[in-house]
Parts: structure tokens; C-alpha cells; sequence
């Protein structure tokens, strides 16, 4: 689910938090680890969402076809949502269930939030077209709850209680819509969907934890190398984030052999495009690529397989 770029991200904010609070570096590897970790709860938590307003229109339809004098409204009340397949997949799924509880995902859902969002969802066009729709093929079923999630994004309380639980939900928001739509894709058929989307160990252990250990224990032999190409700047001057991106971008340039140095500027541009300013993005590419330049003549970048791509 995180890929290369997400778990720097989460290095940078790993890093920029040490830079506030001067912890040591056991305690920014277990902060990095829980950061990582918690990304992962978040796609269960959104799974786990969706299950309970599918299951909540069993309830809908129970209340309602027991009227002695039902509306019309209430004539259309459906269990499709529930028996659709993909979430009696999930229900079903026993690895699954024992997990979320593991998590303490189960105590996170509010009631209220899943009733008003079942009502909202019910209330597009799209969902009288889905439950009017007859033999449903199974691409439908996984399509009706892709936008469900959608409308689930869409609301704002729902979004706030996610970053009430989870502060990095703003920048994990994209990253778990992508899970939550190979997840619906794979079902029902993947009993291991939810275990596909966990951490690549490869982008979390020599990556991410890598990368956070080498700019703590290089920090001064990284400063005194990018201060000496700062001309006329001051070190001090240079917003704490932006170092910090720039100490990330030259350590995969001197320790990171696979990671092309080109991709490295570009990832780091890029996330002082989210987490800067404009003028930092110049600046850190300015900087980054006169490092790069300068330090290949010196034979001090050595790259191989795909690191060698762009040369």
C-alpha cells in the first residue's frame, strides 16, 4: 500500500518532529514504525466503514418492511447493499474480523456517522439505478461500494473523524482510496485482500528506517555539505523543513545505490511543492541538483542496476 514516495513522506515528518522535540534516535525510529503502522489502520478502519453502513441497511430494511402503513419510501428499503457479495466476502472473512478487532478498529466506528452516511449514499442516483439492477454482475457490487467510499469522502464529519483519530489522514487520504479500490476489485474471490495492502518490509526496513537513521547520524557531515553550496545564505536562514528534504534527497544520493539521482530530485521537489513553498521547490532543486553534479565528479555518487538509469 505505502509506496517509495509515502514512506518518505513519512521519514520527512519523523524527521521534522525530532527536529522540534530533540528526541533521540530509538525514539524516532518507534515514532517512524507507528506512523507506518497507523497508515494501515486507517485503510482497515475505512474497510471496516464501509461494512457497517452495508450492514446498516439490513437494519433499514427490517424497520421499514415491518411498518404496518409503509411510504412509498419506504416500499424501495433494500438489502442489496448487504448481500452484496464483496461484503458478505469481508463479513465472512475470519482473518479479517479477528484483525480489526487486534486493532481496536471495531470501537472507532460512531453509529450516528454510519446511519447519515447510509442515508446520503441511498439518496444519489446512482444507488436507486444499482439496487433497481437485476442478475448485478460483480463488477457493479464492487463499483457500488468504490462509491460509497467516495461518498463517504465527501462528507465532512466523516473526515474529521478520521483525523480526530488519525492526524496523518489529510496525507494518507489519496494513498487509502487507492487500497480501499484493489481491495473492492480483488473481492470476492481474494480471501487475502486486506494483506496484500500491508507495508512493503522492503520500503520500510531499508528505505524508511534507513534513510531516518542516516540523516540522524550523519546530520553534521550533511549540513556542512549542503551549507558550502549555499552561497550567499546562512544555514540558519534555511527553513527546518527544507533542510530536512534536502538531507533526506543527498543522503539517497551518496547512500541509496538503486535510487536514480534524478528520481531522488524530482520525489524531493515534489514534496517541497506539499510541505513548502514555492520558492523552496526552486531553491531545493537549485541546490540538490549542484550536489549532485559536484559530488559525481568527485566520484562520490556511485549508483547500480536501476540507480544507473539515468545516466
Amino acid at each position: 500500500m505505502l509506496s517509495r514516495n509515502n514512506i518518505r513522506i513519512k521519514v520527512l515528518q519523523t524527521l521534522y518532529a525530532q527536529s522540534v522535540k530533540e528526541d533521540n534516535t530509538a525514539v524516532a525510529e518507534r515514532n517512524f514504525l507507528k506512523a507506518v503502522q497507523e497508515s494501515y489502520r486507517l485503510y482497515l478502519l475505512s474497510v471496516h466503514y464501509i461494512t457497517q453502513i452495508a450492514f446498516f441497511s439490513r437494519k433499514d430494511y427490517e424497520i421499514k418492511s415491518n411498518k404496518f402503513v409503509p411510504t412509498e419510501l419506504d416500499k424501495k428499503a433494500s438489502r442489496k447493499l448487504y448481500e452484496n457479495p464483496v461484503i458478505a466476502a469481508i463479513r465472512e472473512n475470519e482473518a479479517f474480523q479477528k484483525l480489526i478487532k487486534k486493532e481496536g478498529i471495531l470501537q472507532m466506528v460512531d453509529q450516528d456517522t454510519v446511519r447519515r452516511l447510509f442515508k446520503k449514499f441511498t439518496a444519489e442516483e446512482y444507488y436507486e439505478s444499482y439496487r433497481e439492477m437485476e442478475n448485478t454482475p460483480i463488477r457493479e457490487h464492487q463499483y457500488a461500494l468504490v462509491r460509497l467510499y467516495m461518498c463517504m469522502r465527501e462528507d465532512e464529519v466523516f473526515m474529521e473523524q478520521m483525523t480526530d483519530y488519525f492526524p496523518t489522514w489529510p496525507d494518507d487520504e489519496s494513498l487509502i482510496y487507492g487500497a480501499i479500490k484493489r481491495s473492492l476489485r480483488a473481492l470476492p474471490d481474494n480471501k487475502e485482500f486486506f494483506l496484500s495492502q500491508k507495508p512493503n518490509p522492503e520500503f520500510v526496513e531499508d528505505l524508511g528506517k534507513e534513510l531516518l537513521y542516516l540523516v540522524l547520524r550523519k546530520e553534521e557531515q550533511l549540513t556542512e555539505l549542503i551549507a558550502s553550496r549555499l552561497n550567499n545564505w546562512q544555514e540558519d536562514r534555511v527553513a527546518v523543513i527544507d533542510m530536512t528534504l534536502m538531507k533526506m534527497g543527498l543522503c539517497e544520493f551518496l547512500y541509496f545505490p538503486s535510487i536514480p539521482t534524478k528520481v531522488t530530485i524530482n520525489e524531493y521537489v515534489n514534496l517541497a511543492k506539499t510541505y513548502s513553498t514555492d520558492k523552496s521547490k526552486r531553491f531545493i532543486n537549485g541546490i540538490l541538483d549542484r550536489l549532485m553534479q559536484e559530488l559525481q565528479k568527485e566520484g562520490r555518487i556511485n549508483k547500480e542496476g536501476r540507480g544507473l538509469l539515468d545516466k
